[in-house]
């Protein structure tokens, strides 16, 4: 009930496309066996709810699935790994996701792993290792869409290097006006332009302004030693649940960001990307506080009447509320 996304709110917004990230918890990482198993779980899971709401929604493997799916009235529904630590450094793994209905795969999450650095942690290759480039060419052969999004910048100049295809930026912000790690910089701007990719704007609030990311970390630094005093569960999974129960603990309730600081982003990359290589990619939390003026997926229109509010014209608000992203979609996955 806490959270942004469900299927009546993706109607009530009509937002008819909606990507589910399979997040697979960094604790994990160096545990062999684990990150496939919690993979593995999360794929089962979100099909086993796809199918319970057949009549609603579908899986969409490609994006010529997307557009059958939205034409039938549906809610189409990607699948992407968030972590490449899930593959846990196998082609054969990341072939079997990819069969069973895994359609994209961002490369790391906050752990640099054993093929490529991730922007939070320190760097083990300096970008992409030999593996890492295997992998992405793999994942060119089979139609994955490649996502960026968390990894170092070296990891990112790496795959334009080694990439075929457009890439994406899953959820990320710009940091002409924020800068944060997990924002991306106007040279990586225009070489994504150059790759013909997508940066797709992210609405998590730290990444958005710089006073809302102080705030952010005063609130940490002021439970981190309390939380630390309580010893992590040994069982796995109910790790993982206890993490995403409290996943709202550390986020502040004052200088909140709004819908005006997600369209300044936008704003930004459209001036130094061009139209064609903006998007959104809301990175909506279980519990965690949105952006003022978009309380959940039933408020996109907010966007779009935000959009048309500062000249963008109907062509180019087609092109960043899906139009884009779809493009590249098509292209990759066929």
């Amino acid at each position: 009930p806490g959270g942004h996304v469900d299927l009546p709110r993706l109607e009530a917004g009509q937002v008819d496309v909606q990507t589910v990230a399979l997040y697979v918890e960094n604790f994990l990482y160096g545990r062999p066996g684990e990150p496939s198993r919690q993979a593995h779980q999360l794929l089962d899971a979100m099909l086993g709810a796809i199918a319970a709401n057949s009549e609603r929604v579908e899986l969409a493997r490609t994006g010529s699935d997307v557009e059958r799916i939205v034409a039938s009235g549906k809610v189409a529904m990607p699948l992407a790994i968030e972590g490449g630590h899930a593959i846990e450094a196998s082609i054969d793994l990341l072939r079997e996701f990819h069969d069973l209905g895994v359609s994209s795969m961002t490369l790391t999450h906050n752990v640099s792993h054993d093929w490529a650095d991730s922007g939070a942690d320190d760097p083990r290759w300096g970008g992409l290792n030999d593996l890492g480039r295997e992998i992405v060419r793999e994942m060119n052969d089979l139609g994955m869409v490649v996502d960026v999004s968390h990894v170092s910048d070296s990891t990112f100049f790496d795959v334009l290097q080694v990439t075929e295809d457009p890439v994406i930026f899953s959820h990320s912000g710009v940091r002409a006006i924020h800068d944060h790690r997990r924002n991306i910089s106007d040279d990586m701007l225009r070489a994504l332009a150059e790759n013909g990719g997508v940066m797709c704007a992210v609405f998590v609030l730290n990444y958005l302004t710089p006073e809302y990311s102080r705030a952010k970390a005063e609130l940490s630094a002021i439970g981190r030693p309390w939380f630390r005093q309580v010893p992590p569960p040994e069982d796995l999974t109910l790790r993982i649940a206890l993490n995403h129960l409290n996943a709202s603990r550390d986020w502040p309730t004052e200088h909140l960001p709004t819908l005006d600081d997600l369209l300044d982003h936008i704003d930004h990359a459209v001036s130094v990307a061009g139209v064609d290589h903006v998007g959104l990619g809301a990175d909506m939390y279980p519990r965690n506080p949105s952006p003022v003026g978009i309380r959940g997926v039933e408020d996109y229109p907010n966007i779009t009447r935000g959009l048309k509010a500062r000249g963008y014209s109907d062509e180019a608000v087609r092109k960043i509320m899906g139009g884009n992203l779809l493009r590249v979609w098509k292209r990759v996955t066929g």
